[in-house]
């Protein structure tokens, strides 16, 4: 039971890329349609509201990920190599979201998301 303890930690990281995966499958009519929803319920602009799901998720991302490193390392939380190592895989990740976007119909990948997605998930 206690080997299972350190492993679930990994679940968080990973439903959070799959929900990021999930919605860059969207097409980008229905890309528009819920970020336009979402956009007229909060009163915000359209633009804004699609950055800031950028942040958040990635946010998101990156606090699962030193939430994963912090039970894989307790007493010496933060590590320097657990850092760079989340760094990587927010960088990997945001890169492989954006290049994944190019191949969706009606959708478009830009290096500013990639800079975004990494700004965010190392907060």
């Amino acid at each position: 039971m206690v080997r299972l303890k350190h492993y679930w930690r990994i679940v968080f990281p990973i439903a959070i890329a799959l929900i990021i995966w999930f919605f860059s499958a969207a097409s980008g009519d229905a890309s528009n349609s819920q970020s336009m929803s979402v956009a007229s319920w909060l009163g915000w602009p359209h633009d804004i509201t699609r950055k800031i799901a950028h942040v958040v998720l990635y946010l998101a991302f990156g606090a699962s990920l030193a939430f994963y490193n912090k039970g894989r390392y307790p007493k010496t939380f933060p590590r320097y190599e657990a850092l760079i190592f989340n760094m990587i895989i927010i960088v990997v990740w945001g890169a492989i979201d954006e290049i994944h976007q190019l191949l969706v119909a009606g959708r478009n990948g830009t290096f500013s998301d990639v800079i975004l997605d990494t700004v965010a998930g190392l907060c």
